[in-house]
């Protein structure tokens, strides 16, 4: 069984190193396949029942993050990702699934209260191509 706190985010930050960004409570990665409608009545029988069609368009995913806001350094990079408009390698290793990685565009939102920690919402974005590497199945 797969704990979703294993789904973790990695940030490039050498040539050759991934290091995690510590994010405490949530994080969810999302695969939106676009829909395109080529449904066409037949022309031998214009009046008859339409069957839908589709093929695919455009694929976008996307990465949503939540919780106390933690200080590490692959953290830091992240902000300066997103206040920088930098893009920025990025892996989400999702357990039992695989390992997605490409250049992510970084959107970041922080909120507090008087009483509780400083929280982080963030979104990412990827854009290009999107490498996958399937997990192994013991």
């Amino acid at each position: 069984m797969a704990l979703g706190r294993e789904l973790v985010i990695k940030r490039l930050m050498t040539p050759d190193d991934f290091v995690s960004v510590c994010v405490t409570e949530s994080r969810s990665l999302e695969i939106n396949n676009e829909e395109i409608d080529i449904t066409k009545p037949s022309c031998t029988d214009p009046g008859s029942k339409l069957l839908l069609q589709l093929m695919y368009g455009i694929q976008r995913i996307n990465v949503q993050l939540d919780g106390a806001f933690v200080s590490n350094t692959a953290s830091k990079a992240m902000i300066g990702d997103a206040v920088n408009q930098i893009v920025t390698p990025y892996q989400v290793v999702v357990p039992g699934v695989g390992t997605f990685e490409a250049d992510f565009l970084i959107s970041l939102t922080f909120s507090g209260d008087k009483t509780n920690e400083l929280q982080c919402q963030g979104r990412m974005s990827a854009t290009g191509t999107v490498g996958f590497t399937p997990a192994v199945t013991p």
